[in-house]
């Protein structure tokens, strides 16, 4: 166990930062970007950005999942690992210059429909421009993380953190861009990441393959209807609440979506390397029993970052926002649960595609993705913001159970899940609570909460989620692979 966690943690120091600079960077430069943005801004650029993912899952044929499922398969073959980079790439570039060309032409029908685009139709054109860079992106990091390259991931990873810090200081701080500036930013880095990674991961990429690409195409149209439905999750409530709140409650909404992710700054980089770690070392001995162990760890870290982003929301966004955003607040700790929802996702998953259980994921994620959109459509109508908060978390929380029913049949794995429910049970109920803490003095109110606070770990321990002597040899095995990390 200690040696699975020590190559964890140096997956995470590796590729842990590529996905993790934009959100973390994004909500340092928060308190600056709000001084140029109003919540209205924010709202339109989130829509921007959910029309933009809702074509990138399509386009991308779930090719990254594709990838993690096969890449593998001949550990030692070099040939084999190039021919998967290749052929993915090939066609990222093919799929990416094909919806990219559509985005362009059909952006100003777009904004005939949503007449708050209208403005902003020549930033969409330069997106479908750019779209097949934002494709290749995620296909070679994707690629890097499967081999294990942890060194390719800290250049990734750099360069990720300078582009976003350029982006955010250009084209929203200095240029004053406002919405259109924060649709910028993401393209400056996929470009600057996808330059660095056709440099340094040219040795492991090889020509396409008809027949691999056909093979990956196959495991990617079995999975791309779980991606499409992940996506009606994650974005069709911000479709709904376009046509029935104002855009400032639409900027409510994605700033407290923004808060939320918080929990993904912190617990991102970890279930960014768990898949590629996982799924090299599934033929290991006594992998699954290791695996549950890890998974055990990981659920209760991602319920304690939850809770402290539920409870200190008010004060997290005093930080970092102006007055104008506090509305947002009450909405954060529940939209935390989404996270919490998608680390039990990324657990489930990762056993499934072990089984070579795609269907399984995929015919789990649409029913969820139809039981969300009834419930956006039932509840948002009436309860607007409210409506599509508990929509969300419902319909995630929902999609899990249904996957674990159907892997329960196909591919058993013993995960503890009565410990499991009894602290998802708790730590609702301590979300809750924080919302009742009155607004008092700042050092009494912050004093409730950690105690508030206190009692997850502590319920953790109760429920036996969590064994004591665990909690030593995890920060043991911790220490190891800093150590492991350092002599590389």
């Amino acid at each position: 166990m200690r040696d699975l966690v020590g190559r964890l943690f140096k997956m995470v120091i590796g590729y842990g930062a590529i996905q993790w600079a934009g959100p973390f960077l994004s909500l340092i430069f928060t308190p600056i970007i709000t001084r140029f943005l109003d919540p209205s801004d924010y709202g339109i650029a989130d829509y921007v950005t959910t029309i933009i993912a809702a074509v990138s899952a399509i386009a991308m044929v779930s090719m990254p999942v594709a990838i993690l499922t096969h890449f593998n398969d001949r550990p030692e073959d070099m040939p084999w690992r190039r021919a998967i980079t290749g052929s993915a790439l090939t066609f990222a570039v093919i799929s990416g210059v094909a919806f990219g060309a559509a985005i362009f032409s059909a952006a100003p029908y777009i904004a005939e429909r949503v007449t708050f685009l209208i403005p902003y139709v020549p930033i969409l054109r330069f997106i479908g421009v750019t779209f097949a860079l934002g494709l290749t992106a995620p296909i070679l990091i994707i690629c890097a993380q499967a081999a294990l390259r942890v060194r390719w991931g800290m250049v990734f990873s750099a360069v990720a953190i300078i582009g976003t810090i350029v982006g955010n200081v250009l084209f929203i701080v200095v240029l004053q861009l406002g919405a259109t500036g924060m649709l910028l930013t993401p393209i400056l880095v996929s470009t600057s990441v996808t330059i660095a990674a056709l440099i340094m991961m040219r040795r492991l990429i090889g020509r396409p393959q008809s027949g691999i690409t056909q093979m990956l195409l196959r495991a990617g149209v079995i999975l791309l209807p779980s991606v499409i439905a992940t996506w009606t999750m994650q974005m069709s409530d911000r479709l709904f609440l376009a046509t029935t709140v104002t855009t400032t409650a639409l900027g409510y909404y994605a700033i407290a979506g923004k808060m939320a992710s918080l929990v993904f700054v912190v617990i991102g980089p970890i279930t960014n390397s768990w898949t590629p770690l996982t799924m090299a070392v599934q033929n290991e001995e006594d992998a699954q029993e290791r695996y549950v162990s890890l998974s055990r760890y990981l659920i209760a870290a991602v319920m304690l970052v939850s809770l402290g982003v539920g409870l200190f929301a008010n004060e997290i966004l005093i930080v970092l926002t102006r007055p104008a955003y506090l509305p947002a607040s009450p909405y954060v700790g529940y939209l935390t649960l989404t996270y919490v929802f998608t680390v039990f996702g990324f657990i489930l998953s990762t056993g499934a595609l072990m089984g070579k259980q795609l269907s399984s994921v995929s015919g789990a994620a649409v029913v969820a993705a139809v039981v969300n959109l009834t419930l956006n459509a039932i509840m948002i109508p009436v309860w607007g913001v409210w409506g599509a908060v508990w929509a969300t978390v419902l319909s995630y929380g929902i999609h899990q159970i249904i996957l674990y029913a159907i892997l329960l049949r196909r591919h058993p794995v013993p995960y503890p899940v009565g410990r499991i429910l009894a602290a998802l049970v708790l730590l609702v109920a301590l979300i809750t609570v924080g919302l009742w803490v009155p607004p008092i003095c700042f050092p009494y109110r912050v004093g409730i909460k950690l105690i508030i606070y206190a009692m997850l770990p502590l319920g953790l321990i109760l429920v036996r989620l969590i064994q004591p002597q665990e909690v030593h040899q995890l920060l043991m095995a911790i220490r190891a692979g800093r150590r492991s990390l350092h002599a590389a």
